[in-house]
């Protein structure tokens, strides 16, 4: 029988408002075999990952695709679940180094197959790039930590109007849907990025689950949602699948049960047959309406916050290919 939990594409660390997170030790650090790609960008590693995953694939098994969460186009890294092998890039900015060299990991070094003397020619440019490319990320570490701040200001509006008791009847609703699991236990995959490409959310939790629950978000409420749900399905012993959101690292986006084959998510996938749960019915609206002014008012300020950032980005995306053209010109 097909183990719908493995395979998929997601994310493996993120950009948030309190700079880049990476989950690759939660991740990948339980495997019992791992091989660290070493190198410079342009280097080869996505395309080693990715012949990696190829092979994984043409001898009938699933495999896990993380992305690169500043660049979707780029990999961080591949798991063969049933193998409990996987491959990472293990450079900056999420360095990853062996535990038990060796025996468990495998450092896999292409900067042998570069051209230092070539490189060397280069040095002052690459460093003034990568300190052109820091400050940027700096910018917009700035400007996600603003919407942050604009997305608990309205929260906290929102939570006057907001009726718990109703909240908690539905969510315990959902949980008894759910059902007793065997032990709770929770697996980390991301599905959600603020990248180059804008903000960036994966079908991957979509497409693995028959029964879809999408939560209608309405000012932040849905991952109050999700979060008293994962706490009732751990008080029931449910195992699941969880991703975080980039703006609030602790706050749930998505959770998956495999054992029960439904899955809960912020926002609603069109090209899947879904069930809604709208925030507003817990929301009562005569109590919003006094806020809803203010609420307009700092929606547009955290439109051009995000208009902002999504422009320090492309400059990172620009800066950063042109280092990749640096190093891919060396390699041999």
């Amino acid at each position: 029988m097909e183990n719908r939990e493995h395979g998929g594409v997601y994310f493996a660390a993120m950009n948030t408002a309190d700079g880049f997170k990476s989950f690759f030790p939660e991740i990948f650090g339980s495997l019992s075999r791992l091989f660290i790609i070493k190198g410079g960008p342009g280097t080869g590693k996505s395309r080693l990952m990715r012949e990696f995953s190829a092979r994984a694939k043409e001898k009938g098994y699933a495999s896990e695709e993380f992305l690169c969460s500043s660049d979707p186009t780029s990999l961080d890294g591949v798991i063969v679940p049933e193998l409990s092998i996987g491959m990472i890039d293990g450079t900056a900015p999420h360095t990853y180094d062996p535990s038990i060299p060796g025996a468990k990991e495998n450092l896999v070094d292409l900067g042998q197959f570069w051209d230092s003397g070539a490189l060397k020619e280069s040095v002052s440019e690459i460093g003034e790039i990568n300190q052109s490319k820091s400050r940027l990320y700096g910018s917009v570490y700035s400007y996600m930590n603003a919407v942050r701040g604009y997305d608990k200001t309205i929260s906290e509006m929102v939570g006057q109007a907001l009726d718990p008791e109703k909240l908690d009847t539905a969510v315990k609703r959902a949980a008894y849907t759910v059902g007793n699991g065997r032990g709770a236990e929770h697996k980390l995959r991301i599905r959600s990025s603020v990248s180059a490409d804008g903000f960036i959310t994966l079908s991957t939790y979509a497409e693995k689950a028959t029964k879809r629950y999408s939560v209608l978000d309405v000012c932040g409420s849905a991952g109050i949602f999700l979060e008293k749900l994962l706490k009732e399905t751990d008080i029931r012993g449910t195992r699941a699948m969880v991703s975080y959101s980039p703006f609030y690292p602790k706050k749930p986006d998505a959770v998956y049960y495999p054992e029960k084959d439904i899955v809960f998510y912020i926002g609603s996938e069109s090209d899947y047959e879904e069930k809604t749960i709208n925030m507003r019915r817990f929301i009562n609206d005569k109590a919003l309406r006094p806020y809803k002014p203010r609420i307009r008012a700092i929606n547009r300020l955290r439109s051009a916050a995000l208009k902002e950032l999504e422009t320090d980005y492309s400059s990172v995306r620009r800066l950063h290919a042109e280092v990749e053209k640096i190093y891919s010109q060396t390699m041999d």
